[in-house]
């Protein structure tokens, strides 16, 4: 059993509201079993998301709880769904759900993640909605809470995947504003 504050901790990344001020840039990279890969990149500032392709290109956007999709490299944007507030609230309160119900909480302080001192969590699961277990895996800053590194593993029928994020604070940059 993980020490309370350490699963606090996990909790508030689980639902996105650890400790960070600004925009954050992002490399993921989904591993699938029979070895495909896809590679996205990602902005994103508070509840606002830009996804772009390996080359940095514009794919998608959620923004003010619209979502977006470009087929010219964000010249344009096209509005594909607006969500309700309350779609909003029950989102958040199904990722609080999911992370009050998180088992298997471990932490290891003060590691080193290339030159940095991070604190490693990892945390089982079951994604809300489906059931889903899952496995959560995060190199923290020990001094400002930022989340350096995060991979995710679900192993669905046998077919596992992996996704791996690195992420680096972007300040002054933020996702496209479609309407204005």
């Amino acid at each position: 059993m993980a020490e309370p504050d350490c699963a606090d901790d996990v909790r508030a990344l689980m639902q996105g509201t650890a400790p960070h001020e600004g925009a954050v840039r992002s490399r993921s990279i989904t591993r699938m079993a029979g070895g495909m890969e896809m590679v996205n990149l990602g902005l994103t500032e508070g509840q606002n998301h830009l996804t772009m392709d390996a080359n940095g290109n514009p794919v998608s956007l959620f923004r003010d709880n619209k979502f977006y999709t470009t087929s010219d490299a964000g010249q344009t944007w096209t509005l594909v769904q607006t969500y309700s507030a309350e779609t909003m609230e029950q989102t958040q309160q199904g990722l609080a759900q999911q992370a009050e119900k998180a088992r298997n909480i471990t932490c290891e302080y003060g590691l080193d993640l290339e030159g940095r001192k991070v604190n490693h969590y990892t945390v089982d699961y079951e994604l809300h909605g489906t059931g889903m277990p899952m496995q959560g895996r995060y190199w923290v800053d020990a001094e400002t809470g930022f989340a350096w590194k995060a991979v995710t593993i679900s192993d669905p029928g046998g077919n596992e995947t992996v996704i791996e994020q690195v992420s680096e604070p972007a300040p002054g940059e933020s996702p496209p504003d479609p309407e204005g």
